[in-house]
């Protein structure tokens, strides 16, 4: 009996629904039972439970006239739109402020305490009130003010154990709170919604999209500003470095919200984010296009550098440097890579995709084992120092994390490949989450 029938039987049963669908999310067959729910709705568009069904899991359950729905879409986003640019001006000015006489980057030895600490909890402070007053739903409220409270008591501490102190410690502090407090927003978006790890894993790749999208606003805004000065220079009038600086600090105060609002759909879970169209459409092709010249790469270290150069990331910090921004490189394409919901391949082109992915993740295990050796290495000869101490953690967690998703993927069933994998990366994000916090917890007090 198919599960559609299975479905069509139990209707009426809200019950044993429940039951059905529990066991779907089990076994990995959440999509099934989406399709299940969506066809029986088809065939019964008056079900009012099947459109409950569907509204719970984020299916389109009426046909609603084109008219109708680009007359609410346009509102939505209009006062979308209008709430991110409010809270992106009021974030600019806060980094105005916070940043002083300063520059407005996050290195503690060049800018104010208050900046380098506050400048992404404020930011993170600024999305979550962006997205409570777009989605209104009572108990994303509730976890949009429980992340926010989390943030602050975390920033206090930060702020308690670095002030002032511009030593390796503190510039730790400055890299990690900034990942601790985008995780806290994952959870935000994440938490309360069916299978909560694929939730977080699409957020990990909605993430990236935002990010990019920031990159582009920051171009046009160099381009921008660099086309104004010029003008100006030509007329005879320079801009101070006040003002620069107070330009600086603006735009990057701007675009986080702006960034996010332009990729991110609030009323709708990270999962369900639409992901083949627009810049996500554009990231996916990329990544894919790059990941055989990554594993050729990935080759290239593992079977020739490594042999031929073995003692030079336990002698030179710079190459140990390269080797561990390469993992965290290829962690994140084969982050993006992985297929969404939507996305419909021949067997062929998935089965090439899934081997490439599982070469991929073994040699970059490969190579993260061979730099967690030459820290351990240079540990061993030369102390534990706070950065050797964040390295060895960070190399032992992703080196985890590739072990568990590579044996996932090889044993999945072929047809079931990405779901399996993008649970077991939403499951071990804990791991660098619990690391960071550590970081930024006890490292102070070593």
């Amino acid at each position: 009996m198919t599960l559609k029938n299975r479905v069509e039987q139990a209707n009426g049963d809200v019950v044993l629904l429940e039951q059905f669908y529990r066991q779907a999310v089990q076994d990995g067959k959440e999509n099934a039972f989406k399709e299940a729910i969506s066809q029986c709705l088809k065939e019964h568009p008056e079900d009012k439970i099947l459109t409950a069904w569907a509204c719970r899991l984020d299916i389109q359950p009426l046909e609603i006239p084109a008219i109708q729905v680009d007359k609410i879409a346009s509102s939505g986003n209009t006062h979308q739109w209008l709430v991110a640019i409010v809270i992106s001006v009021i974030l600019g000015a806060l980094f105005i402020a916070f940043a002083g006489d300063k520059p407005a980057i996050p290195i503690p030895e060049a800018a104010n305490p208050l900046f380098w600490i506050g400048w992404s909890p404020l930011t993170a402070l600024a999305i979550l009130l962006y997205l409570a007053l777009v989605d209104t739903r009572k108990e994303r409220t509730r976890l949009y003010t429980i992340s926010t409270l989390v943030i602050i008591l975390i920033t206090l501490f930060a702020a308690w154990a670095s002030w002032g102190k511009i030593d390796d410690t503190a510039n730790l502090i400055a890299i990690h709170l900034p990942f601790i407090v985008w995780a806290t927003i994952g959870g935000s978006v994440a938490f309360a919604n069916p299978d909560t790890f694929r939730q977080y894993f699409s957020f990990l790749v909605k993430s990236v999209e935002t990010i990019v999208a920031a990159g582009i606003y920051i171009i046009a805004g160099v381009i921008f500003y660099g086309l104004t000065s010029g003008i100006f220079f030509v007329l005879g009038i320079s801009f101070s470095e006040a003002i620069n600086r107070t330009v600086l600090a603006l735009g990057i105060g701007v675009i986080p919200v702006l960034a996010l609002a332009s990729v991110y759909d609030p009323s709708v879970s990270p999962m369900n984010q639409k992901r083949t169209t627009g810049l996500a459409r554009i990231l996916k092709i990329l990544t894919r296009l790059l990941l055989s010249p990554a594993l050729g790469v990935l080759a290239i270290y593992v079977f020739w550098f490594i042999p031929s150069y073995f003692w030079r990331p336990f002698e030179e910090r710079e190459v140990l440097i390269i080797y561990n921004a390469t993992i965290m490189a290829i962690i994140a394409l084969l982050v993006i890579v992985i297929p969404g919901l939507e996305e419909k391949f021949s067997s062929k082109l998935n089965s090439a995709l899934r081997y490439a992915t599982l070469s991929t993740g073994l040699l970059t295990f490969v190579l993260n084992a061979y730099a967690l050796a030459a820290i351990i290495s240079r540990t061993y000869r030369g102390g534990l120092t706070p950065n050797r101490h964040a390295v060895l953690g960070w190399n032992i967690v992703t080196l985890v994390i590739l072990v568990v998703s590579t044996i996932k993927l090889w044993i999945s069933k072929s047809d079931e490949w990405e779901e399996v994998f993008q649970r077991s990366i939403g499951q071990f994000i804990i791991l660098p989450i619990i690391w960071s916090l550590w970081i930024i917890l006890a490292l102070p007090h070593f």
